[in-house]
């Protein structure tokens, strides 16, 4: 869990320094870029939450026979 809350943490740090980049350069190449890096590392944070939620439950449930 813990590492979810410091990912979401870090997630949206960067997010909000890349938008805030995005916006004072206010090129329309690097606001695609940011764009594009920002949807696959919301994807990314959400697969590894998912993921990571699934092995905690597995772990608490103990070993299956």
């Amino acid at each position: 869990m813990d590492n979810i809350i410091t990912g979401a943490i870090a997630v949206a740090m960067f997010l909000a320094f890349a938008g805030g980049l995005a916006e004072s350069i206010g090129a329309i190449p690097f606001i695609l870029i940011v764009v594009i890096v920002a949807a696959m590392l919301c994807t990314d944070f959400y697969q590894s939450a998912k993921q990571g939620l699934e092995e905690e439950r597995r772990k608490k449930s103990g070993p299956s026979a």
